[in-house]
């Protein structure tokens, strides 16, 4: 799964829970739309007709512009369950030191 993140100055971050890591950062809405249809592109099921994977681009493209409109708007919760934070964010990828 991929989240929107808004960081600290303003622009967009994607987190994706795949690779437990921010795979975009300092985005724009249009950006991060871009990026999800991008992604909704490169995993297509090659089984599905072109009128299919056209239509999933185009869903994903609309579905992350209008979720990053609510991450600006600082409604966070109308695009996702349980949204996260730039804090989240920043505790789940700093590494703990090895007490070792």
């Amino acid at each position: 799964m991929r989240q929107i993140i808004l960081q600290p100055n303003g622009q967009l971050a994607v987190y994706s829970t795949i690779v437990d890591d921010l795979v975009m950062y300092d985005a724009t809405p249009d950006e991060v739309a871009d990026e999800a249809a991008d992604f909704a592109r490169e995993t297509a099921s090659p089984n599905a007709t072109p009128e299919h994977t056209t239509e999933r681009i185009r869903r994903a493209h609309e579905t992350a512009h209008r979720n990053a409109a609510h991450i600006l708007a600082r409604e966070p919760h109308r695009a996702y369950r349980h949204p996260l934070s730039w804090q989240d964010i920043e505790a789940m990828t700093t590494t703990e030191p090895d007490p070792g």
